[in-house]
């Protein structure tokens, strides 16, 4: 009897520990404030930070933008979707150069072409929307910016992280998922 409680005690405690581990799996964030800013600094002129949440299977920041402008060591520049996709399947980010086309537009248009492409877009996004947003405020900001054709897209399939970029208002609207 003593035997078989010693050779349980350590299967006990590796099936408590899995279980701890797996509740604080959902307890630490995909992203941290300073990694994410300098992940945009790379790419677009932020100002200050007005949004951000961070859960282990997306994360959500809206910005306010010193420039409207793109850095020229950005994003690839494209202006079909099928440029688009030769570029996404190859795991390089882009910047939708589509004047009067809408995010949804974007995400409606690669599918088309390329479902499996299309839907890491759209997944980079809805994840996020789902999981992410608690404020009715910035969920309603979020869709309006979605189906304005004054926002800017960019998809970078590599981290999953779609970005709007809202000139009207020199915003910056951030999402990934982790699908």
């Amino acid at each position: 009897m003593k035997a078989w409680h010693l050779a349980a005690l350590p299967l006990r405690r590796l099936a408590m520990m899995a279980a701890l581990l797996a509740t604080l799996g959902g307890c630490f964030a995909m992203d941290t404030e300073e990694e994410l800013r300098a992940y945009l600094n790379k790419w677009v002129f932020l100002a200050q930070q007005r949004h951000f949440v961070s859960k282990s299977t997306c994360t959500i920041a809206v910005y306010d933008l010193a420039s409207e402008v793109l850095r020229s060591a950005g994003p690839r520049q494209v202006t079909t979707y099928r440029e688009a996709v030769l570029y996404l399947k190859r795991n390089r980010a882009v910047w939708f150069d589509m004047p009067g086309t809408t995010p949804h537009q974007v995400s409606r248009g690669i599918m088309s072409l390329d479902l499996p492409t299309g839907l890491g877009l759209v997944s980079a996004g809805v994840g996020p929307a789902l999981d992410c947003i608690e404020d009715p405020g910035i969920s309603n900001g979020f869709h309006a910016v979605m189906t304005s054709d004054k926002a800017i897209t960019v998809y970078d399939p590599a981290t999953n992280a779609l970005l709007m970029l809202y000139p009207p208002e020199m915003l910056l609207l951030f999402m990934r998922g982790n699908v």
